[in-house]
């Protein structure tokens, strides 16, 4: 019999008298000992499991100051659930401050835009912490912030625009197979792995990515109150450390997520204890991710690759390319 009292899983069960005689029932003794200690063991780590996943997904609402956590990590790619976690800390009367932790080499340009918007609509105190590497677009994110603190060893900058296009002619030639394209302007193809890389084509992403680098070195000229000039200067796609990104007027302060929480708590006049809150998990969500993190990390790499091979002609990105 299977039952629930004060929170606890508890089972019982009913053993019948089964007429065995005394010697029987001796030398049975010790197979049941081993029985019941193993039915404990696994009741009392399922327990433990449980009361742990639930901590996690509902941890409760511990005393003092709430200041919300918006990671952004890895590429980035789509902003909505990003944005939908500004918008829901920015709206909840109990968050008195928002930090945004960014961990990441950047990606979409038209992403990168959304949550600079996103952060600048935060109507809280708000500071950039950047973890490993908060590079292109990462920057370009991070420049959306009041303050922005990096770690002297974090990995910045790259001030640039990307874009690759993979050719599979010849390969197509070696295996007799065509592809017929039916199209109203020469460059409407431009970029296509079916066909050849003209110097038109050349010319024409060459100006697509001057005019995307252009917006990138405005909004860094505009958030970092340097002239158009010294960052256009900067912007030919390095990473610096932070401690050289500092020296250059990149960042405000060296310091880890430490050292921004207690630049945000002066901005939000938080005095006494605080609590970090991250956007809430459900259990479905939380198990997916723990089961999904290895097999993520070993196909990342081949589904860019893929990607980068059927991307379209105007697959322009603020991301620094990380090489292992």
């Amino acid at each position: 019999m299977v039952g629930v009292s004060g929170g606890c899983l508890c089972l019982a069960f009913e053993v019948g008298e089964l007429g065995l005689s005394e010697n029987t029932r001796v030398e049975k003794n010790g197979g049941r000992g081993i029985f019941w200690a193993v039915v404990v063991f696994f009741v009392v780590v399922v327990f433990l499991c449980m009361s742990a996943l639930t901590t996690l997904v509902s941890p409760g609402v511990p005393d003092g100051a709430r200041i919300g956590v918006v990671e952004i990590r890895g590429t980035i790619a789509s902003a909505d659930v990003t944005l939908r976690q500004m918008r829901d800390f920015s709206e909840d009367e109990t968050i008195e401050a928002v930090l945004i932790r960014i961990d990441s080499p950047g990606g979409s340009v038209s992403a990168s835009q959304e949550l600079v918007e996103g952060i600048r609509r935060i109507e809280k105190p708000t500071v950039i912490s950047m973890g490993d590497m908060a590079a292109s677009g990462g920057y370009y994110v991070a420049c959306a912030g009041p303050k922005i603190f990096a770690n002297p060893g974090t990995l910045t900058g790259s001030i640039g625009v990307i874009s690759q296009v993979m050719e599979f002619r010849e390969l197509m030639d070696f295996l007799k197979v065509k592809v017929h394209t039916i199209k109203t302007g020469d460059l409407k193809d431009a970029g296509s792995p079916y066909r050849a890389f003209e110097d038109s084509d050349r010319a024409y992403f060459a100006e697509l990515g001057g005019q995307i680098l252009d917006q990138f070195v405005m909004h860094v000229s505009q958030a970092r109150k340097l002239p158009d000039a010294q960052v256009r200067q900067l912007a030919d796609g390095r990473v610096w450390t932070g401690m050289e990104a500092h020296r250059l007027g990149l960042v405000d302060e060296l310091g880890g997520m430490n050292a921004a929480l207690d630049e945000l708590r002066q901005r939000a006049g938080i005095t006494g204890r605080y609590v970090l809150v991250y956007p809430q998990k459900s259990a479905d969500t939380l198990l997916g991710e723990l089961l999904m993190t290895g097999a993520s990390q070993v196909t990342e790499g081949l589904q860019h690759g893929v990607e980068s091979m059927v991307s379209s002609q105007d697959a322009f990105e603020y991301r620094y390319e990380v090489r292992p």
